[in-house]
């Protein structure tokens, strides 16, 4: 969930930025990734031609648990391995899949799935019921396999059974009304036969997968590029409707658009500033661009576990002194609107219904350096001159991650860095010169930067849940992607309302446990939300068509987020077509 999950990034110089941002960001430019078709990309595209941005030399590493951090990992979920249901982005009506249809009984704590009849697996072998039962437990296997919360202290799931080779019978402790929505529907299916076998999944690269999905061969594998062909035997007629995808690598942002503008690449989910001249208008027939804000914030992570991080006060500090209007409107150029300091206002605006926790999520998002400085020091907190003294006595400082071909996280990056100066903390930019130099350590937030929310998007519940629950909790350390946890955080107090929420089916009832949680989210401040990470999606209709559009939105248009991704991969059409 790499790019789905990132929002993606800018592809050029902001120069309405101070001067260290301008040089910055000049500085990442380079040559448009070199591919070793680059001619006959531009000719014609018989695949459906991909980039990101910042990726490194690829690896042929396609472990769909533990890959999708590499360029190789972005899409394997989706392309080779499928889901269950389909919940698009923003709690979007469901779509059957491999699961055909469902019914909850038992006073709805079983939920039955009827299983697709002769799917088969890219080995020729059949896909049965067995398979789904083997990858819904394959954590008790390894953790790194769980999906749906087995392994975590949390877990409501009583049994899961097979009933002949197209039924699957899944019984909960109690009834979980976001089950589907903020758990089964990040569940992807893999081969028993395989992967029972497998010594260490963690560390296992999956070199040759064998999957069920629309696509399954690996016909061409390089360092820059790879292509991912059309599964012949597909178990859903007529799909996928075009032949191949091809992922190629953009070591930068300014690299990635010199491949869109130039024609090589169909589609990127990277952020374009000023889209409409920099690639619209290079050919308005064909260039559109779809920058869908139903969407999670982007935040400032750090470890709560680490002091002064620990100190409830100095985060809330922290958001008080971040400028988001100007972070939104220099960094992401305006695409990424200011978030309050919930989060929750573009993605799930009805879940946000108490007066008095709208007032403090906005009061809590507005800047204001001098309320910061309050409270920092009615917390303790004193200062030397200028600069700010923790309660212990030690000078604060807290340095930005980020990737220095991520332009505009560089950009925004540089604002913060500013704000957080000007309330006395020794804080700058630290450039990492590619994804797998600052990946690891991002994903355990061993230093602070920003980061996207990784709960699910079917429901409000997966950001609460992920951000207070003791259930997603991931330790110190740690890599937080599985749960979206990045933090390291939990409060015990999100409990009962967490479970209020999911063991009720009253609407009422739900809504009363979500402003309990909102109330807590804004008390603790786990993270800081500054900005709504955009969907980004820029394509091309000259060599494809049907792309997911404002007119056509079935969920999230970035083409590495799981499950929404396997909508794009089986109903966008071969053929050039004027109009988005």
């Amino acid at each position: 969930m790499r790019r789905s999950i990132r929002s993606t990034r800018r592809l050029a110089a902001v120069g309405v930025v101070a001067g260290l941002a301008v040089l910055a960001l000049l500085g990442t430019a380079s040559a448009p990734a070199a591919t070793n078709n680059a001619a006959a990309l531009a000719a014609a595209h018989k695949c459906l031609v991909m980039t990101g941005s910042g990726d490194p030399a690829f690896v042929k590493n396609f472990n769909p648990y533990t890959a999708t951090g590499l360029p190789s990992g972005s899409f394997v979920q989706g392309a080779f391995y499928e889901p269950l249901i389909v919940i698009g982005e923003g709690g979007l009506k469901p779509v059957p899949w491999l699961a055909r249809s469902w019914k909850w009984s038992n006073g709805n704590k079983t939920l039955t799935l009827n299983i697709a009849k002769g799917v088969k697996w890219s080995d020729g072998k059949p896909l049965t019921s067995l398979d789904v039962v083997y990858s819904l437990t394959a954590g008790q296997q390894n953790a790194a396999m769980d999906r749906i919360g087995l392994t975590g202290p949390g877990n409501n799931v009583k049994s899961i059974h097979a009933h002949g080779p197209y039924k699957v019978t899944i019984t909960l402790k109690s009834p979980d009304s976001q089950f589907i929505a903020g758990t089964l529907n990040r569940q992807f299916i893999v081969p028993q036969h395989i992967w029972s076998k497998v010594a260490d999944p963690a560390t296992f690269t999956n070199s040759n997968p064998v999957g069920s999905g629309p696509f399954d061969k690996i016909t061409r594998f390089t360092t820059q590029d790879y292509v991912f062909s059309k599964n012949p035997s597909y178990w859903q007629p007529g799909l996928p409707k075009i032949p191949c995808l091809e992922y190629v690598q953009a070591a930068s942002n300014d690299s990635a658009l010199a491949l869109i503008q130039s024609g090589q690449v169909d589609w990127t989910h990277n952020f374009v500033p000023n889209v409409a001249s920099a690639y619209v208008a290079k050919d308005p027939k064909h260039f559109h661009a779809f920058y869908a804000t139903k969407a999670y914030p982007t935040s400032l992570v750090f470890d709560d576990t680490q002091y002064p991080y620990s100190l409830v006060a100095f985060r809330k500090a922290l958001s008080l002194a971040i400028d988001r209007n100007s972070v939104s409107k220099l960094g992401e150029y305006g695409y990424g609107p200011p978030t309050d300091a919930l989060g929750l206002q573009f993605l799930f605006p009805s879940s946000v219904t108490d007066a008095s926790v709208k007032a403090q999520a906005k009061a809590m998002g507005t800047y204001n350096p001098t309320a910061a400085k309050k409270m920092l020091t009615d917390a303790g907190f004193t200062y030397k001159g200028s600069n700010l003294i923790d309660p212990k006595g030690n000078p604060v400082s807290l340095d930005i991650h980020v990737i220095s071909g991520w332009s505009d996280w560089v950009a925004s990056d540089q604002i913060i860095a500013k704000n957080l100066s000007d309330i006395g903390i020794s804080s700058k930019e630290v450039l990492e010169p590619d994804w797998g130099s600052w990946q690891p350590n991002a994903y355990a937030t061993k230093n602070p930067t920003l980061l996207w929310q990784n709960g699910s998007q079917g429901s409000a519940y997966g950001f609460l849940y992920a951000n207070l629950s003791q259930n997603a909790y991931v330790p110190s350390g740690q890599d937080g992607e599985t749960t979206g946890n990045w933090e390291h955080f939990a409060d015990p107090a999100a409990t009962p309302y967490l479970n209020q929420w999911k063991n009720s089916l009253d609407p009422e009832k739900q809504q009363a446990a979500a402003t309990q949680l909102e109330k807590l989210f804004l008390n603790d401040m786990p993270i800081v939300p500054i900005y709504i990470g955009p969907r980004w999606s820029t394509y091309s209709t000259k060599y494809f068509h049907c792309f997911d559009s404002p007119k056509t939105f079935w969920g999230d248009p970035i083409f590495t987020t799981f499950p929404d991704n396997i909508l794009s991969f089986t109903r966008i059409c071969p053929g050039g077509q004027a109009g988005a």
